[in-house]
Protein backbone atom coordinates (compact mmCIF):
# COMPACT_ATOMS: atom_id res chain seq x y z
CA UNK A 1 0.00 0.00 0.00
CA UNK A 2 1.38 3.48 -0.98
CA UNK A 3 -0.17 6.09 1.70
CA UNK A 4 0.72 9.17 -0.49
CA UNK A 5 -0.71 7.35 -3.56
CA UNK A 6 -4.08 6.91 -1.38
CA UNK A 7 -4.54 10.51 -0.36
CA UNK A 8 -3.85 11.51 -3.39
CA UNK A 9 -6.51 8.97 -5.29
CA UNK A 10 -8.76 10.41 -2.34
CA UNK A 11 -8.45 13.87 -3.28
CA UNK A 12 -9.13 13.63 -7.35
CA UNK A 13 -12.05 14.20 -8.83
CA UNK A 14 -12.48 11.34 -12.14
CA UNK A 15 -15.98 12.60 -12.56
CA UNK A 16 -17.38 8.90 -11.27
CA UNK A 17 -17.72 7.31 -8.05
CA UNK A 18 -17.04 3.79 -9.12
CA UNK A 19 -13.92 4.84 -10.93
CA UNK A 20 -12.47 6.48 -8.39
CA UNK A 21 -13.34 3.02 -5.82
CA UNK A 22 -11.20 1.50 -8.78
CA UNK A 23 -8.25 4.62 -8.73
CA UNK A 24 -8.19 4.16 -4.67
CA UNK A 25 -8.02 0.64 -5.09
CA UNK A 26 -5.17 0.78 -7.81
CA UNK A 27 -3.38 2.96 -5.23
CA UNK A 28 -4.37 0.46 -2.04
CA UNK A 29 -1.93 -1.91 -4.15
CA UNK A 30 0.85 -0.32 -5.42
CA UNK A 31 3.92 0.36 -4.50
CA UNK A 32 5.68 4.16 -3.24
CA UNK A 33 6.25 4.00 -7.19
CA UNK A 34 2.65 3.58 -8.73
CA UNK A 35 3.11 0.38 -9.44
CA UNK A 36 0.88 -2.48 -9.23
CA UNK A 37 -0.43 -5.56 -10.87
CA UNK A 38 -4.24 -6.97 -9.74
CA UNK A 39 -6.44 -8.75 -12.11
CA UNK A 40 -9.31 -7.47 -13.00
CA UNK A 41 -11.44 -10.24 -11.32
CA UNK A 42 -9.64 -9.60 -7.66
CA UNK A 43 -11.02 -5.47 -8.71
CA UNK A 44 -14.18 -6.27 -9.39
CA UNK A 45 -14.81 -8.66 -6.23
CA UNK A 46 -13.08 -5.93 -3.86
CA UNK A 47 -15.22 -3.34 -5.59
CA UNK A 48 -18.07 -4.92 -5.64
CA UNK A 49 -18.92 -4.15 -9.24
CA UNK A 50 -18.60 -6.27 -12.66
CA UNK A 51 -15.41 -7.27 -14.54
CA UNK A 52 -16.60 -5.34 -17.36
CA UNK A 53 -17.00 -2.38 -15.35
CA UNK A 54 -13.63 -2.35 -14.08
CA UNK A 55 -12.25 -2.72 -17.55
CA UNK A 56 -14.01 0.16 -18.56
CA UNK A 57 -13.22 2.53 -15.82
CA UNK A 58 -9.55 1.08 -16.29
CA UNK A 59 -9.54 2.27 -19.94
CA UNK A 60 -10.68 5.87 -19.08
CA UNK A 61 -8.39 6.48 -16.20
CA UNK A 62 -5.64 5.85 -18.68
CA UNK A 63 -7.43 8.35 -21.36
CA UNK A 64 -7.08 11.21 -18.56
CA UNK A 65 -3.60 9.96 -17.97
CA UNK A 66 -4.17 9.14 -14.14
CA UNK A 67 -3.14 5.46 -14.97
CA UNK A 68 -0.72 3.41 -17.58
CA UNK A 69 -1.53 -0.22 -18.48
CA UNK A 70 1.17 -2.57 -19.63
CA UNK A 71 0.55 -5.74 -21.27
CA UNK A 72 3.14 -8.56 -20.05
CA UNK A 73 3.24 -11.95 -21.56
CA UNK A 74 5.23 -14.98 -20.75
CA UNK A 75 4.56 -15.23 -16.92
CA UNK A 76 5.59 -18.24 -14.64
CA UNK A 77 2.46 -19.98 -16.19
CA UNK A 78 2.68 -18.34 -19.57
CA UNK A 79 -0.15 -16.18 -19.45
CA UNK A 80 -0.29 -12.27 -19.86
CA UNK A 81 -0.88 -9.95 -17.00
CA UNK A 82 -1.36 -6.08 -16.41
CA UNK A 83 0.98 -4.07 -14.86
CA UNK A 84 -0.24 -0.82 -13.74
CA UNK A 85 1.75 2.53 -13.35
CA UNK A 86 -0.28 5.33 -11.49
CA UNK A 87 0.73 8.73 -11.70
CA UNK A 88 -1.71 10.91 -9.65
CA UNK A 89 0.75 13.86 -8.91
CA UNK A 90 1.37 14.44 -12.64
CA UNK A 91 5.07 13.38 -12.81
CA UNK A 92 5.79 10.81 -16.00
CA UNK A 93 5.60 6.85 -15.02
CA UNK A 94 8.25 4.67 -13.58
CA UNK A 95 10.82 3.78 -16.82
CA UNK A 96 10.06 0.60 -18.55
CA UNK A 97 13.67 -0.75 -17.95
CA UNK A 98 13.63 0.22 -14.18
CA UNK A 99 10.21 -1.96 -14.08
CA UNK A 100 12.07 -5.04 -15.74
CA UNK A 101 14.59 -4.85 -13.26
CA UNK A 102 12.44 -4.68 -10.14
CA UNK A 103 10.56 -7.57 -11.78
CA UNK A 104 12.50 -9.83 -14.27
CA UNK A 105 15.73 -10.06 -12.53
CA UNK A 106 14.82 -13.84 -11.87
CA UNK A 107 12.05 -16.13 -12.29
CA UNK A 108 11.06 -15.78 -8.27
CA UNK A 109 10.23 -11.46 -9.65
CA UNK A 110 8.37 -11.95 -12.60
CA UNK A 111 5.26 -10.37 -11.99
CA UNK A 112 2.15 -12.83 -11.87
CA UNK A 113 -0.41 -14.09 -14.64
CA UNK A 114 -3.81 -12.94 -14.66
CA UNK A 115 -4.82 -16.91 -13.55
CA UNK A 116 -2.55 -16.58 -9.90
CA UNK A 117 -2.17 -13.28 -9.45
CA UNK A 118 -5.51 -11.39 -6.95
CA UNK A 119 -4.08 -8.97 -5.04
CA UNK A 120 -0.77 -7.75 -7.41
CA UNK A 121 0.96 -5.46 -4.62
CA UNK A 122 4.19 -4.18 -5.41
CA UNK A 123 7.07 -2.74 -3.11
CA UNK A 124 10.40 -3.86 -1.76
CA UNK A 125 8.75 -6.67 0.41
CA UNK A 126 6.90 -10.07 -1.46
CA UNK A 127 3.56 -10.05 -3.09
CA UNK A 128 0.76 -9.54 -1.07
CA UNK A 129 -2.53 -10.29 -1.53
CA UNK A 130 -5.07 -7.59 -0.49
CA UNK A 131 -8.55 -10.73 -0.83
CA UNK A 132 -9.43 -9.88 2.63
CA UNK A 133 -9.75 -6.49 2.93
CA UNK A 134 -13.77 -5.35 2.19
CA UNK A 135 -14.02 -2.40 0.41
CA UNK A 136 -16.88 -1.35 1.66
CA UNK A 137 -15.67 -0.45 4.80
CA UNK A 138 -16.64 2.00 7.38
CA UNK A 139 -14.93 5.07 8.34
CA UNK A 140 -13.49 4.20 11.85
CA UNK A 141 -12.33 0.85 10.08
CA UNK A 142 -9.19 -0.14 11.44
CA UNK A 143 -7.01 -1.07 8.25
CA UNK A 144 -3.39 -0.18 8.85
CA UNK A 145 -0.92 3.06 8.60
CA UNK A 146 2.53 2.38 7.75
CA UNK A 147 5.66 3.41 9.78
CA UNK A 148 6.13 6.86 8.63
CA UNK A 149 2.32 8.04 9.47
CA UNK A 150 2.89 7.07 13.46
CA UNK A 151 4.26 10.77 14.33
CA UNK A 152 1.34 12.45 12.24
CA UNK A 153 -1.49 10.06 13.84
CA UNK A 154 -0.19 8.71 17.27
CA UNK A 155 0.47 4.65 17.44
CA UNK A 156 -0.71 2.49 15.56
CA UNK A 157 -0.94 -1.10 15.91
CA UNK A 158 -0.04 -3.07 13.43
CA UNK A 159 -2.16 -5.65 11.50
CA UNK A 160 0.58 -8.49 10.16
CA UNK A 161 1.11 -7.21 6.56
CA UNK A 162 -1.97 -4.60 6.44
CA UNK A 163 -2.15 -0.86 8.09
CA UNK A 164 -4.49 0.63 10.17
CA UNK A 165 -6.58 3.61 8.49
CA UNK A 166 -7.09 4.80 12.17
CA UNK A 167 -5.11 4.96 15.14
CA UNK A 168 -5.98 1.90 17.63
CA UNK A 169 -6.58 3.24 21.32
CA UNK A 170 -4.34 1.42 23.89
CA UNK A 171 -7.30 1.18 26.19
CA UNK A 172 -9.88 -0.41 23.39
CA UNK A 173 -10.93 -4.01 25.67
CA UNK A 174 -10.95 -7.17 23.82
CA UNK A 175 -8.70 -8.95 21.22
CA UNK A 176 -5.27 -7.25 20.70
CA UNK A 177 -3.89 -9.51 18.03
CA UNK A 178 -5.17 -8.15 14.56
CA UNK A 179 -4.90 -11.12 13.19
CA UNK A 180 -7.66 -12.87 15.61
CA UNK A 181 -10.64 -13.46 13.48
CA UNK A 182 -12.85 -11.54 15.81
CA UNK A 183 -10.92 -8.50 16.31
CA UNK A 184 -11.83 -6.77 13.14
CA UNK A 185 -15.14 -6.86 13.91
CA UNK A 186 -15.05 -6.26 17.40
CA UNK A 187 -12.35 -2.85 16.66
CA UNK A 188 -15.42 -1.37 14.25
CA UNK A 189 -18.23 -2.50 16.99
CA UNK A 190 -16.22 -0.94 19.96
CA UNK A 191 -15.05 2.23 18.29
CA UNK A 192 -18.53 3.14 16.73
CA UNK A 193 -19.90 1.99 20.14
CA UNK A 194 -17.59 4.51 21.85
CA UNK A 195 -18.48 7.32 19.80
CA UNK A 196 -21.53 7.38 20.27
CA UNK A 197 -21.96 6.59 24.20
CA UNK A 198 -18.30 7.75 25.20
CA UNK A 199 -17.95 4.82 27.08
CA UNK A 200 -16.36 1.65 25.62
CA UNK A 201 -18.59 -1.50 25.36
CA UNK A 202 -18.47 -4.13 27.58
CA UNK A 203 -15.81 -7.35 26.30
CA UNK A 204 -16.34 -10.85 27.94
CA UNK A 205 -16.69 -14.65 27.37
CA UNK A 206 -19.94 -13.90 26.36
CA UNK A 207 -19.30 -11.10 23.78
CA UNK A 208 -16.71 -12.65 22.32
CA UNK A 209 -18.63 -15.62 21.84
CA UNK A 210 -21.44 -13.23 19.70
CA UNK A 211 -19.11 -11.89 17.70
CA UNK A 212 -17.92 -14.91 16.48
CA UNK A 213 -21.75 -16.16 15.68
CA UNK A 214 -21.97 -12.70 13.95
CA UNK A 215 -19.52 -12.97 11.97
CA UNK A 216 -20.62 -16.90 11.12
CA UNK A 217 -23.96 -15.36 9.89
CA UNK A 218 -22.85 -12.63 7.61
CA UNK A 219 -18.89 -13.43 6.70
CA UNK A 220 -16.02 -12.11 7.95
CA UNK A 221 -15.87 -9.67 4.66
CA UNK A 222 -19.04 -7.59 5.63
CA UNK A 223 -19.46 -8.36 9.53
CA UNK A 224 -17.30 -5.41 10.42
CA UNK A 225 -18.87 -3.15 8.18
CA UNK A 226 -22.51 -4.10 9.62
CA UNK A 227 -21.46 -3.77 13.16
CA UNK A 228 -20.42 -0.19 12.55
CA UNK A 229 -23.27 0.41 10.49
CA UNK A 230 -25.20 -0.65 13.41
CA UNK A 231 -23.95 2.07 15.56
CA UNK A 232 -25.45 4.64 13.62
CA UNK A 233 -29.22 3.52 13.45
CA UNK A 234 -31.38 6.29 15.62
CA UNK A 235 -33.97 3.60 17.15
CA UNK A 236 -35.45 4.21 20.65
CA UNK A 237 -35.43 0.37 21.35
CA UNK A 238 -31.84 0.09 20.29
CA UNK A 239 -30.94 3.30 22.13
CA UNK A 240 -32.60 2.08 25.27
CA UNK A 241 -30.47 -0.83 25.01
CA UNK A 242 -27.73 1.18 24.26
CA UNK A 243 -27.50 -1.14 20.86
CA UNK A 244 -26.07 -3.88 22.62
CA UNK A 245 -24.82 -6.71 20.72
CA UNK A 246 -27.75 -8.66 22.04
CA UNK A 247 -30.32 -7.06 19.63
CA UNK A 248 -27.62 -6.80 16.58
CA UNK A 249 -27.01 -10.58 16.77
CA UNK A 250 -31.20 -11.06 17.22
CA UNK A 251 -31.54 -9.73 13.70
CA UNK A 252 -27.95 -9.43 11.92
CA UNK A 253 -29.48 -10.54 8.72
CA UNK A 254 -31.71 -7.75 8.83
CA UNK A 255 -29.19 -5.41 9.82
CA UNK A 256 -27.28 -6.46 7.04
CA UNK A 257 -29.87 -5.32 4.44
CA UNK A 258 -30.35 -1.75 5.75
CA UNK A 259 -26.55 -1.90 5.46
CA UNK A 260 -26.83 -2.60 1.91
CA UNK A 261 -29.63 -0.77 0.90
CA UNK A 262 -28.38 2.19 3.25
CA UNK A 263 -31.86 2.68 4.64
CA UNK A 264 -32.39 2.80 7.96
CA UNK A 265 -35.80 1.05 9.66
CA UNK A 266 -37.01 1.87 13.22
CA UNK A 267 -40.07 1.73 14.84
CA UNK A 268 -41.22 4.87 13.14
CA UNK A 269 -40.60 3.84 9.61
CA UNK A 270 -42.10 0.53 9.98
CA UNK A 271 -45.05 2.17 11.45
CA UNK A 272 -45.48 4.63 8.00
CA UNK A 273 -44.91 1.55 5.56
CA UNK A 274 -47.82 -0.53 7.63
CA UNK A 275 -50.10 2.27 7.84
CA UNK A 276 -49.13 2.97 4.01
CA UNK A 277 -50.30 -0.55 3.57
CA UNK A 278 -53.09 -0.33 5.48
CA UNK A 279 -54.70 2.33 3.42
CA UNK A 280 -53.35 0.38 0.14
CA UNK A 281 -55.86 -2.51 1.56
CA UNK A 282 -58.39 -0.61 2.42
CA UNK A 283 -58.80 0.84 -1.01
CA UNK A 284 -58.44 -1.99 -3.06
CA UNK A 285 -61.33 -3.57 -0.44
CA UNK A 286 -63.56 -0.66 -1.58
CA UNK A 287 -62.67 -1.29 -4.96
CA UNK A 288 -63.55 -4.64 -4.76
CA UNK A 289 -67.20 -4.06 -3.63
CA UNK A 290 -67.73 -1.52 -6.05
CA UNK A 291 -67.02 -4.13 -8.58
CA UNK A 292 -68.98 -6.38 -6.73
CA UNK A 293 -72.15 -4.22 -6.49
CA UNK A 294 -71.99 -4.69 -3.13
CA UNK A 295 -73.94 -2.50 -0.38
CA UNK A 296 -72.99 1.23 -0.64
CA UNK A 297 -73.63 4.03 1.94
CA UNK A 298 -77.52 3.78 2.08
CA UNK A 299 -77.76 8.01 2.12
CA UNK A 300 -76.88 7.99 -1.52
Amino acid sequence: MSMTLMVAAMKLRVGNPLRKLVLIKLADNASDVGECWPSYQHIADQCEISKRSVMNHITALCATGLLRKEIRKGGPKGNSSNVYFLTLDGGAPPAPGVVNQVHQGSAGDSPPSAADSLGGSAGAAPRISHSSESVNEPVNEPIAAPASAKAATGQVVPFSQQQSRVEIPADMPGPKDQSCKTFKTWANYAMSYRKRYKAWPVWNAKVGGQVGLLIGRLGIDVAHSVAAYYLGINDAQLIRKCHSLNELLANAEGYHTQWVTQTQMNGRTARQQEDTQANMNAAQEAGRKIREGGPRNAFL
